[in-house]
Order: C-alpha cells, then sequence, then structure tokens
C-alpha cells in the first residue's frame, strides 16, 4: 500500500465545499492525535489521516454503511468501504502487537455489506493495557487525499454512534 495524504483534519468547515458523507464515532472513549501514537505509522500519517480513540469499552461499530474489505485477525485490523468509495481503517491497538488472540472477536467477514451501527468486532480494552499495549482504536481514512477536507466534531470523550465525528468535503463540480 503507497498512499498519499495530504488532506488534514481542520475544526472548521471549509468555505464553498460540499460536505459529502458524516461519519459517527465507531467506539466509545476518549480521542487522542494521531501525532501522540507511539507508532511512526500513525504518527506520520503512513496509514491515512484520522484519530485515535482511547478505548473505554471494547465494542467498535460501523459509522456508516460499509463493505468489509479485509480483516487481518493477527493485527486486529479490519479494512471497509463506504458507499461514497471511501476506504477506512478500523486498527485495534499498535499494527506491531499481533498477540490479541481470543481478545478480539470479529463479528463479520470479508464481503459482508454491513449497515450503519452494526458491531464489526470486539476487543479487550483492560486485557490490552494489561499486556503493556495502549487500549486504542486508530480509525483512519485510507484514501483522503481526493477529499477537499476533513472537518472534526468531537473532541475529548465521544460514545460510539452517538457522536458525529468528522464531516468529509469534496471539492464542488
Amino acid at each position: 500500500m503507497n498512499y498519499c495524504f495530504t488532506t488534514r483534519i481542520t475544526d472548521s468547515a471549509p468555505v464553498a465545499k460540499k460536505a459529502a458523507l458524516r461519519i459517527t464515532s465507531p467506539a466509545t472513549g476518549a480521542i487522542l492525535s494521531l501525532s501522540d501514537s507511539p507508532s511512526a505509522l500513525y504518527r506520520e500519517r503512513i496509514l491515512g489521516e484520522g484519530i485515535g480513540i482511547q478505548l473505554t469499552r471494547g465494542e467498535v461499530y460501523a459509522p456508516s454503511s460499509l463493505v468489509v474489505s479485509s480483516i487481518d485477525p493477527a493485527k486486529g485490523s479490519l479494512t471497509a468501504v463506504t458507499s461514497k468509495g471511501i476506504k477506512l481503517l478500523f486498527q485495534a491497538g499498535l499494527p506491531e502487537f499481533t498477540g490479541h488472540g481470543e481478545r478480539l472477536q470479529f463479528h463479520v467477514g470479508t464481503g459482508y455489506t454491513v449497515n450503519a451501527g452494526m458491531c464489526l468486532f470486539t476487543c479487550d480494552p483492560l486485557w490490552m493495557k494489561q499486556q503493556g499495549q495502549q487500549p486504542c482504536l486508530y480509525f483512519t481514512l485510507l484514501n483522503a487525499a481526493p477529499l477537499a477536507a476533513i472537518q472534526r466534531h468531537a473532541s475529548g470523550s465521544i460514545r460510539a454512534l452517538d457522536d458525529l465525528l468528522f464531516t468529509l468535503y469534496v471539492h464542488p463540480k
């Protein structure tokens, strides 16, 4: 995978851009900046622009209608595509950590079409912390470069599916 990321997250709506998709929070916890991630893959935005969520609950939900394109149980990741063609990466913990085992349960499979609000997977934040891992969900957009802007709505603590996380904007035609 070789992605180019020029779109950055902003706190205000861009002028003269069209809102294409609103994304709710996929998990419950506290928002973390990717810049504060212990993994260079996230700090340097190699795995896309987005956020981290310090998990207080282990359920991870589809924030919009999605098609699951891949699952990597060893790394604790799921990739899906929205109806607008935006590729989303859901990563439980750091990508370098491969010891989730039975503490990570996927409730969908590759090729599944899921509705907004469906539980994608569950993990165990307390167990992750006991293993010396950051109990975090990294949630990134793998193909954000064509977007005009990504507006962040939430900060601090968020609740899965209750809080609007991002609005994605496209260039007007």
